[in-house]
């Protein structure tokens, strides 16, 4: 296992994952990292689903590292995030609500970071939960995940997902996008 403190805390967290049972996926820079445009990233993103009564998981989280909000439960209540350190690397475990969310961490796929056995999101998922962005860096990691993987994506599957999200979100422009990058169109 690499030295480097990121993929400690990684180990660490998904062991402890492993050892509650608790469902999840990582996404945000390391899926970036894996999946399209490989950039230096000081944090980990992931996605988890929890039970209601979280005492026990805030108990237990506290022996691997040091819950960031002073009131937890109130500020998970307030954003569906929980900022936590390990080893001195910021983790955000945002708990997952929407039915797509918890699909995409059914989906999620184990893969080999730097010598640690990890549930990714495919990059379909990594796609759709950054089509919502208004970030313009987003954009380029969803262009750059699509030149490369172009022709290993379930495009039916991302298309379906990304009609329904600009569907629902009143944003044509999100579908329309994603067919113009499948087709090698610039923005």
């Amino acid at each position: 296992m690499s030295p480097n403190p990121i993929v400690i805390a990684l180990a660490s967290i998904t062991e402890f994952f492993a050892k509650m049972g608790i469902p999840y996926m990582v996404f945000g820079g390391i899926a970036n990292s894996i999946y399209g445009n490989p950039r230096q990233t000081f944090d980990i993103d992931i996605k988890l689903v929890l039970e209601k009564d979280i005492n026990p998981f805030l108990e237990e989280i506290t022996k691997i590292g040091r819950i960031v909000p002073e009131d937890p439960k109130e500020f998970l209540s307030e954003t569906n995030v929980l900022p936590v350190d390990i080893h001195s690397v910021r983790v955000d475990l945002v708990v997952a609500e929407l039915p797509f969310e918890k699909e995409a961490i059914r989906r999620s796929q184990l893969i080999n970071f730097f010598g640690v056995e990890v549930k990714v999101c495919t990059p379909e998922d990594l796609i759709i939960q950054k089509a919502v962005s208004v970030r313009e860096k987003d954009w380029v990691d969803i262009k750059y995940i699509i030149e490369n993987l172009k022709n290993d994506l379930d495009w039916d599957y991302l298309l379906g997902h990304c009609r329904d999200l600009a569907d629902l979100l009143e944003t044509p422009e999100i579908f329309h996008r994603i067919k113009r990058y499948r087709n090698g169109s610039e923005s």
